[in-house]
């Protein structure tokens, strides 16, 4: 199924952060029964992206459709480094060489509109953070998500494993219930 737009990468500095941070929250809106809250406000999603972020977008009919945040892995290494807004984030640490995501590429915060979820906009932001990994010498994809979500069976489809995994009580990050953040990483 053809994309509903193009697809383009676009510094973090750059963005358009109020239509990212609105996308990004009506996705995290198709879970009510999981998450209450917002995830990001513009200027959260800037600092979450820090410095040197990225994010491929996709866009049609004059509209953002689709987004993901691409950023050196090392940065987001504690799991509280992730989260909704105003989730306390602390200064990133340089992992340890045997991190399963030192030299990753982390793809996160992906988005999709919600009519056209299901659809081939995710794998297909999925393929290109892939290559643009592999292209600037990344040694593997890291991501994070919530199991709650569904999204684990999914990734492992698309060549993932999880390589860790962290239970949180119900109010943790907004959810509503207890949860679990799992770790993933592809080899490249």
């Amino acid at each position: 199924m053809p994309l509903a737009g193009q697809l383009r990468l676009v510094r973090a500095e750059e963005a358009d952060a109020e239509a990212i941070a609105a996308l990004v929250n009506r996705a995290y809106g198709t879970y009510p029964h999981l998450f209450a809250g917002q995830r990001t406000t513009p200027s959260e999603l800037l600092a979450e992206a820090g410095p040197g972020a990225q994010f491929i977008v996709i866009e049609g009919d004059g509209r953002l459709v689709a987004s993901a945040l691409i950023a050196k892995a090392e940065r987001f290494v504690e799991p509280d480094m992730l989260g909704p807004a105003g989730t306390p984030r602390p200064a990133p640490g340089q992992p340890a060489p045997d991190h399963p995501w030192a030299g990753a590429l982390y793809f996160g915060m992906a988005a999709v509109e919600p009519e056209l979820m299901n659809r081939g906009h995710g794998r297909a932001m999925v393929a290109f953070a892939e290559k643009l990994a592999r292209d600037e010498g990344y040694r593997a994809v890291a991501l994070g998500t919530v199991r709650e979500f569904g999204l684990v069976p999914y990734y492992e489809r698309l060549g993932y494993r999880v390589v860790h995994e962290l239970a949180h009580p119900a109010g943790h990050w907004d959810f509503l219930v207890p949860h679990v953040y799992v770790e993933m990483v592809k080899p490249l």
